[in-house]
């Protein structure tokens, strides 16, 4: 139980800088871009939300008896992938819970900002309709996305596992090569 308090505690500090700057970074280019690039800006915020979940779900839903195979023939990108499926609570919950809710969350605002914007640009629809269709399109394109992901996610759980395991061991091989040339 003690772990559980300390992870909430820690992974609410963390949500709340990664936050903070994914606001303040998507405020920032939003209020300094046009309309068309504001909203690419939402839909690159949508699909990264989309992409976590989908590895959220991916390390949730699989099972760690290959990996254990793989890693003990030394696979040591299977290894990577086996540490992080030990620890398949905190994987997800930071995928589908910091990340896909912060861009879920963000997307929104951003899509408050694009809805001002058209109606700056006095588009030919009352600003109520202009921002009810722009919120109502951010969560269909969301929830549509994960609902798509889900079942890729599902599927394709233990290549989606072992792709992140890779991608781990790239960067601790990097971070361990330029350990090696420091000593």
């Amino acid at each position: 139980m003690k772990v559980i308090k300390h992870w909430a505690i820690k992974i609410f500090f963390i949500t709340l800088f990664i936050s903070a700057g994914v606001s303040v970074a998507a405020e920032y280019f939003i209020s300094n871009l046009s309309l068309l690039a504001s909203v690419g800006v939402v839909i690159a915020l949508i699909a990264v939300g989309i992409l976590f979940d989908i590895v959220g779900v991916a390390f949730a839903s699989c099972d760690q008896s290959p990996f254990i195979a793989m890693s003990a023939r030394k696979n040591t990108k299977a290894h990577y992938a086996l540490k992080m499926l030990k620890n398949a609570d905190v994987v997800s919950n930071f995928c589908n819970d910091v990340i896909g809710d912060i861009c879920g969350i963000v997307s929104g605002a951003a899509g408050a900002a694009i809805a001002l914007k058209a109606i700056v640009f006095q588009f030919p629809f009352p600003d109520m309709v202009i921002s009810i269709a722009v919120s109502a399109l951010i969560a269909a394109l969301t929830v549509a996305g994960k609902a798509w992901g889900k079942g890729i996610a599902l599927k394709k759980n233990k290549d989606i596992v072992m792709t992140i395991g890779s991608i781990a061991h790239f960067f601790s091989f990097k971070k361990g090569k330029n350990n090696e040339k420091e000593n």
